[in-house]
């Protein structure tokens, strides 16, 4: 599984509005190291900035879900949030 085909799947997640409003600045495709199945990867401000916070950069991960490339679409966000793409890493290499 690639970015290119998921933006393929599902290109209203990666629109414009859509990016600007989640405030999500780049996206990758990851493959886990036990299960080798594929992660959207997304560094974002994740309204990082609310209550007058300052705009911090984190990294969110995504499931992809479906079996065949062309029913893949993003699933669901893991409930961790990781401060660096590094420290995602570290996740994938443990899923």
């Amino acid at each position: 599984m690639t970015l290119s085909q998921l933006k393929a799947n599902q290109p209203e997640w990666f629109s414009r509005k859509n990016k600007r409003f989640f405030g999500d600045i780049s996206y990758r495709v990851l493959h886990g190291k036990v299960s080798g199945e594929p992660f959207l990867v997304r560094s974002t401000y994740a309204w990082s900035d609310m209550f007058g916070q300052p705009k911090t950069v984190s990294w969110r991960i995504n499931h992809i879900t479906g079996e065949a490339i062309a029913d893949r679409k993003i699933g669901d966000l893991v409930d961790e949030i990781f401060k660096t793409l590094s420290h995602a890493k570290q996740w994938l290499g443990r899923n």
